[in-house]
């Protein structure tokens, strides 16, 4: 376990632990009577965002943005981390395999402030900076879109930018998943009427996220149906060329064929205007259907 501190405020005590082994939660567990299938909740470490309770001891999972979370991660595991709390209205017991910053803010300026006058307001606290860690890379996956949907509009760059575009498009639907299931432990956090702004606050912090990724998700999905939409339409005027090509030639390559057999009694073959001749018909031809393409307006 690197890291195992207790805080008191107002009479609780808070036990922040980080990255305990299985023998360290097991103490844990004896001391502060934790049911043992929460704590083995608590110590997987891809577990989604869930409320419980179990023998007085309220039970939540949330997860953060993982600070060191890159462009190219696409998986839960990659771009969050979990953060497991027991609490009752005597302790709180925070549980985190990796670093948390917001909840060394939450030790040293906020603990000891009139506003943390109960459990329920710690929990809510740290609830908010979990929601919170997703803010700036929601308005970061807004500007890689942004800038994609310049690039595809101007340059029209199409098969470069599909894998950057699917890589924001899992982030986002990851991130909107995660918000979307830390709805249920938001909701059972029990306050009281003193704790209602700071949960009203909670409420709208959650509604925030879920706009923004929400927005992100659908602006990715329509500049991928937008990517797809200039591929299938450069396929169709290539298609298109090749077709008038064809349209063009089949016919000149019947006259080339029919006057290519070589029978002996061909008159033409024998009259002195017969190759101008039917270089004229070639022409004839490829004019008549020039004439009627552009009426077809297809030209």
């Amino acid at each position: 376990m690197r890291d195992q501190e207790a805080v008191d405020f107002r009479g609780h005590q808070w036990i922040d632990v980080q990255d305990p082994s299985v023998e360290e939660m097991q103490a844990l567990s004896t001391k502060y009577k934790l049911d043992d299938h929460l704590v083995r909740d608590c110590m997987e470490p891809d577990h989604l965002p869930k409320y419980d309770f179990v023998d007085n001891v309220h039970f939540l999972i949330l997860r953060f943005y993982a600070p060191e979370a890159r462009k190219s991660n696409t998986t839960i595991q990659e771009l969050t981390n979990k953060i497991a709390i027991f609490f009752t209205e005597s302790f709180v017991i925070t549980i985190h395999k990796s670093a948390c910053d917001f909840l060394e803010v939450l030790k040293h300026k906020f603990i000891h402030t009139p506003s943390c006058s109960s459990v329920a307001a710690l929990i809510i606290k740290i609830a908010w900076y979990a929601l919170e860690s997703f803010d700036d890379p929601a308005y970061k996956l807004s500007e890689h879109i942004d800038v994609y949907e310049k690039e595809l509009l101007l340059k029209k760059t199409v098969s470069d930018h599909m894998q950057h575009l699917y890589d924001i498009k899992r982030q986002a639907s990851i991130s909107q998943k995660i918000i979307m299931m830390m709805l249920e432990p938001i909701n059972h956090i029990g306050i009281t009427e003193q704790d209602r702004p700071a949960y009203q606050d909670l409420k709208d912090q959650h509604l925030k996220m879920q706009t923004l990724y929400h927005q992100a998700l659908e602006d990715v999905t329509n500049l991928l149906n937008l990517s797809m939409s200039i591929s299938s339409h450069k396929t169709n005027e290539v298609v298109k060329v090749l077709t008038l090509f064809s349209v063009f030639f089949m016919p000149l390559t019947f006259i080339v064929g029919v006057y290519g057999m070589n029978f002996q009694f061909m008159p033409e073959l024998r009259e002195k205007w017969g190759y101008p001749g039917v270089l004229a018909l070639m022409v004839l031809v490829s004019l008549v259907i020039f004439i009627w393409f552009r009426k077809k307006k297809w030209l």
